[in-house]
């Protein structure tokens, strides 16, 4: 496999919309080219850190049986025309392209509004973790963009579950958006999500997509992003809105 169809084929493999077969091949390429797997693991942070603060909201069922349908139709003929498992038609490659560009937009589109039903079970579960006997709290310490930020993390006693609560956050243009970022035990960070903050007479609530126990962080922050968010998926781009340190 070259590293243009391999290149071409990591969305796909990224939707899980290859075969058997197919995914093989790509995997088998994978293990000897280091700069594809830089590539796939941008695409995976990208997808892991937008999915993880969307709330899931099932598609019309039609759509799923027709989507189905057309790459089932469209998978079949190249088969019969003997073309090599791992060249698949580019009509399928740009269809899987496009939904990874579709599904972006429409989880940054809930991400980024500023009230919804994700936005309440945030505050639903910070009030329910505060509530707890054992929770932990840690301050929000300002950074460079607005000194007067202020709130807390309040994390379960079991270090399963965690929320932030921030008041006066920065205004934000449409050109920006705010980025959350953990960072692990050996100070790797790692992207949690996009969001803008609430109204401006309201906290904002920001649920922590943990990927580990609570345990194994060693601080939580938000950066000041372009509205895409970072090009990178392991550190900021734009100036610290807020950090919360957890001691040891």
């Amino acid at each position: 496999m070259t590293n243009e169809e391999l290149t071409e084929l990591l969305p796909a493999y990224v939707l899980g919309a290859l075969e058997p077969d197919e995914r093989r091949a790509v995997e088998h390429a994978l293990a000897a080219d280091p700069d594809a797997q830089a590539l796939l693991a941008q695409y995976e942070a990208s997808a892991t850190s937008l999915a993880a603060l969307a709330p899931l909201r099932p598609a019309p069922g039609h759509l799923q049986a027709d989507l189905a349908a057309r790459l089932a139709a469209r998978r079949q003929p190249p088969r019969q025309q003997g073309v090599r498992p791992w060249r698949a038609p580019r009509v399928l490659l740009a269809a899987a392209a496009l939904l990874i560009v579709i599904a972006g937009g429409v989880i940054a589109a809930l991400l980024l509004s500023d009230e919804g039903p994700e936005a309440d079970s945030a505050q639903m579960l910070y009030d329910e973790l505060a509530a707890l006997d054992g929770a932990r709290r840690f301050a929000v310490v300002p950074g460079d963009v607005k000194p007067d930020v202020s709130g807390e993390l309040v994390a379960s006693p079991d270090g399963e579950r965690a929320v932030i609560r921030v008041e006066a956050l920065p205004a934000l243009s449409e050109e920006n958006v705010f980025q959350l970022w953990l960072v692990d035990d050996s100070g790797v960070r790692t992207s949690g999500g996009l969001f803008r903050q609430a109204r401006d007479d309201v906290a904002t609530y920001i649920e922590i997509p943990l990927a580990a126990s609570f345990e194994a962080y060693q601080g939580f922050g938000v950066s000041l992003e372009p509205a895409g968010g970072s090009p990178y998926p392991d550190r900021p781009t734009g100036p610290r809105v807020f950090a919360v340190p957890i001691e040891a």
